[in-house]
């Protein structure tokens, strides 16, 4: 009887379940181009004035065994729907899940399921991608990136394509901010909470795709909180230390009408350091601790790239437009 009951009961749990009432998609909440039609995304850049796009790489490559490998991605993601949003008048392209120079892509790695493109190769991608979306009818865009590999070739093609589009009205940025002073302050976040710094895979990724993802173990395996990692090398006084060197360099370039501090778009010391005394490597593709992540972390270092972004983007279309921009 009882066997016969728990049968009846669960038999009605699927038509319970459809009976729900279905929450509507409420387009105008959408700002993944991705997920529009022709239409809606039509009506957005031209009658409800969405006229800036935001151009993201993020990357598919080993980032421990932790971490699910299209973490660049998926990050790039996030944070772009909240950038768009935050604007108010954007939308987010679809983001790049392929860079240059991604971790663990050698004959015969230990280290399987990343891809890359060569350097040349990505900045005609880039050098497509921005084109189209200026035949759509977006005035000002945004390209950047949450990988190290490819900064140099994104920065080349927003040059070549904003002194092409320029004439025609469209203007295009290269916005590094969202790269290398967002991980030159989440670093610093990680300093002053005497935190473990920098690392590939380590405290600043995994913090923000446990915060990010929508139920525990998608983005993040539960593992992060024992996982063996390869040291960065560093000390945090030595990270300090490097830092406030590289910062004095940059601006003393830039005072002196050298390469601009945003040229550069390398890691800015995050992997492992050359110490001759580092334990020998563990080569699963995590360099740095993350074994203290969490959510609360990762909110903050989340707030920090939006809103490094943000502020850059609206800083370099006030420069390009006027101050009236937004």
């Amino acid at each position: 009887m009882k066997k016969a009951l728990f049968l009846a009961a669960t038999a009605l749990v699927p038509a319970l379940t459809f009976a729900q009432p279905a929450t509507p998609v409420d387009v105008k909440n959408i700002v993944e181009l991705e997920l529009l039609t022709t239409s809606e995304a039509y009506d957005k850049i031209h009658n409800q004035g969405k006229t800036s796009v935001l151009l993201i790489t993020g990357g598919t490559e080993a980032r421990g065994p932790h971490n699910v490998l299209g973490g660049h991605t998926i990050m790039s993601r996030h944070r772009g729907v909240e950038i768009a949003k935050r604007l108010g008048n954007a939308l987010l392209a679809p983001v790049v899940p392929v860079a240059v120079a991604a971790t663990g892509v050698t004959p015969g790695t230990r280290t399987p399921g990343g891809y890359q493109i060569p350097a040349d190769a990505f900045k005609v991608l880039q050098l497509g991608l921005i084109e189209s979306l200026s035949y759509s009818g977006f005035k000002d865009i945004f390209v950047m990136g949450d990988h190290g590999g490819g900064q140099k070739e994104m920065k080349e093609a927003v040059d070549e394509m904003d002194a092409k589009l320029s004439p025609s009205g469209v203007h295009v940025y290269y916005i590094n901010d969202f790269y290398q002073k967002t991980h030159d302050d989440i670093d610093m976040y990680m300093y002053d909470h005497k935190l473990p710094i920098g690392g590939h895979g380590a405290m600043m990724e995994t913090s923000e795709m446990l915060y990010e993802q929508p139920v525990p173990d998608m983005y993040v395996r539960s593992i992060y909180k024992t996982v063996p990692f390869d040291p960065t090398g560093q000390t945090p006084e030595q990270w300090k230390a490097a830092r406030d060197a590289r910062a004095a360099r940059l601006a003393a370039a830039a005072a002196g009408g050298g390469a601009a501090a945003g040229a550069a778009g390398g890691g800015g010391g995050r992997g492992r350091g050359a110490d001759p005394n580092a334990p020998p490597r563990v080569n699963n593709g995590l360099t740095g601790d993350p074994h203290q992540a969490s959510k609360d972390i990762g909110k903050d270092v989340f707030e920090i790239g939006v809103k490094n972004t943000v502020a850059e983007i609206k800083k370099q279309t006030a420069e390009k437009r006027g101050s009236g921009s937004r």
